[in-house]
């Protein structure tokens, strides 16, 4: 019940802090603008927070980095400020959309904890067409909140660093995986809260 009302706390925070940022400045204003705010249903933020929780129950064991590597999660790719370091499942692909089993896990570094690095989040995989407003199709959480994106032309070195400036015919030579494009993709900071939303891109609380 805590992980319930904590994840329904942030959504709503960051729902409420977007809309009054649409309004103007006085009480009349703000409720004029109103029908502007972030249009989202009950039932759909209902849902949401239904997902990051069993998202947050899953991964909960994964705040010790080692049971991730054990489960065959990897570093993959730099550490980036307000990013972190993605370590992704790579002994499991999926295209079925679980929320259960998050393909990566977010991390920050951290020595003074097991492992040197503590969760912060996890990133969402999708497989879908891509709609008329640039965004995948039957997204499991609503537009209005989520914003999918993906990565073009990333090779995947053996020593798990990534680039995007090889050709695939450069990367193959260095023996790099390489995908000309992603799957849909998503953040949400559900182990260290973001100031800019749940499922903003960057978190800047993340170091």
């Amino acid at each position: 019940m805590k992980r319930f009302a904590s994840a329904t706390m942030i959504l709503t925070v960051s729902t409420l802090a977007w809309a009054l940022q649409q309004a103007g400045p006085t009480p009349t204003e703000i409720h004029h603008g109103h029908s502007a705010g972030v249009a989202v249903s009950y039932a759909e933020l209902k849902d949401t927070v239904v997902i990051l929780d069993r998202t947050r129950q899953a991964t909960a064991k994964y705040q010790d980095v080692r049971l991730a590597r054990e489960d065959g999660y990897e570093a993959i790719g730099p550490d980036v400020p307000g990013m972190g370091i993605h370590f992704v499942r790579t002994n499991k692909h999926s295209t079925v959309f679980d929320a259960e089993q998050p393909p990566i896990l977010l991390y920050e570094s951290n020595p003074s904890v097991p492992g040197g690095y503590s969760l912060v989040g996890v990133s969402y995989l999708l497989v879908a067409p891509e709609g008329p407003d640039g965004q995948p199709l039957n997204s499991p959480f609503p537009k209005s909140l989520a914003t999918w994106h993906r990565h073009e032309n990333i090779c995947v070195l053996p020593d798990h660093t990534t680039s995007t400036r090889l050709t695939e015919a450069q990367c193959r030579e260095q023996n790099g995986r390489f995908t000309a494009e992603t799957q849909w993709m998503v953040h949400a900071w559900i182990w260290k809260e973001s100031p800019l939303g749940v499922f903003s891109p960057t978190n800047p609380n993340v170091q």
